[in-house]
């Protein structure tokens, strides 16, 4: 009884300190507000730097460095940047990457905007693939003319929770599939915050760390515990290092089983399953859907014209549904040529006369809109 009283307090306490953990962040914070002296910052070529109540008082005439030695105890995926700037300014954020010269930097781009009030900037680190809160120098390169109070800067990083929850929920979080699939798959990431975890796969490669490193640590760790117990105790243990890898192997499959899954569900719900006015294929939109109807336009015809947002994959895409008619661009010699296909171009109109406006100049002879799919998609005959 008493064991079980004891076990639901415990349970009830942790409960409560969950919310505390999980929004706890790990920062670190350097304050030039009401300081004696501030230690650590080197400038070279700026016109003045004071030390005042308000923070440290920037003004340079001249293209001038502030920077300062750094070393964080944790990871670091955003950056605050308090000041005030009666003047305005700009200019480079910069930081030394480990391994990295003397006299070489990675740098972004910085702004101050005029104001005689507390202002702040964040600096969203977690976008930025170059970015290692591990570098040995950070700084900025400020413009001639610049006038800044440097109040206070705050380096962000993830919990200690973020850093186990937010790994987790991504491990089966999948990329759409694209063309680049045919050839190779992502597999398992991990990012620490709901901004990296939404930015994952808006670029090439993703925005994440990859699972496999974890993977290697594990396997690692376990074959040397492994041979420690056979070196010391003489017993032999192989059989549950194998165990482990098969298991992290057949995790790998199901994953994998997972995002093929995911592919095959995901076609069936936006392309299969829909009317062709709203299908949507991938990673192109409705750009397949039309195509498939545009191009009914192009039978027995040598040649039409083609515009869209994007050359790729939209020109390659069209030409191999319309072959063995052609596409041109409408910049080259159209004569006789009566079709012209418009996709996801809401700035290209009819005028009064009939002719397609693009770019504020009438483009076409003049015709009449024989098709149209969607706003800014649609087929365009001259009479």
């Amino acid at each position: 009884m008493i064991l079980r009283n004891v076990f639901v307090t415990v349970l009830t306490a942790s409960s409560l300190m969950v919310p505390a953990v999980c929004n706890a962040e790990n920062t670190t914070t350097w304050s030039m507000m009401n300081q004696d002296k501030v230690e650590g910052w080197n400038t070279v070529n700026l016109t003045t730097v004071n030390l005042i109540p308000q923070g440290l008082a920037i003004s340079t005439e001249t293209t001038g460095q502030l920077v300062r030695v750094s070393k964080f105890r944790h990871s670091v995926d955003k950056i605050g940047i308090t000041y005030i700037s009666p003047a305005g300014g700009g200019g480079l954020f910069f930081w030394r990457a480990p391994g990295m010269a003397e006299d070489q930097a990675f740098q972004i781009p910085i702004s101050f905007n005029v104001s005689t009030t507390q202002q702040q900037t964040v600096l969203d680190m977690g976008q930025v693939p170059e970015w290692d809160a591990r570098s040995d120098r950070i700084g900025f390169v400020l413009d001639a003319g610049s006038q800044v109070i440097l109040q206070e800067i705050t380096f962000i990083g993830p919990s200690f929770a973020d850093k186990i929850i937010f790994p987790l929920k991504t491990f089966f979080d999948f990329d759409q599939m694209r063309a680049y699939s045919i050839n190779f798959l992502w597999g398992p990431m991990m990012t620490f915050s709901d901004e990296q975890r939404a930015q994952l796969y808006t670029k090439t490669p993703p925005l994440g760390d990859s699972w496999n490193i974890v993977f290697y640590w594990v396997l690692g760790i376990a074959l040397l515990l492994v041979l420690l117990i056979k070196k010391i105790i003489r017993r032999n243990h192989f059989g549950m290092f194998f165990m482990l890898f098969a298991a992290l192997w057949i995790l790998y499959d199901f994953r994998m089983g997972s995002e093929l899954i995911h592919f095959a569900r995901t076609d069936l719900k936006i392309w299969w399953s829909k009317p062709i006015e709203i299908k949507d294929y991938r990673d192109r939109d409705s750009f397949t859907a039309f195509a498939n109807v545009a191009q009914k336009f192009t039978e027995g015809k040598e040649n039409y014209v083609f515009i869209a947002s994007h050359g790729w994959p939209f020109w390659g895409s069209m030409t191999y549904e319309s072959y063995p008619a052609l596409p041109v661009t409408y910049d080259s010699n159209t004569e006789g040529v009566d079709t012209w296909i418009i996709f996801n171009r809401n700035d290209i109109t009819v005028n009064d006369e009939g002719r397609l406006m693009i770019n504020g100049k009438p483009t076409s002879p003049p015709g009449d809109i024989m098709m149209t799919f969607e706003p800014g998609s649609f087929v365009f005959v001259t009479r």
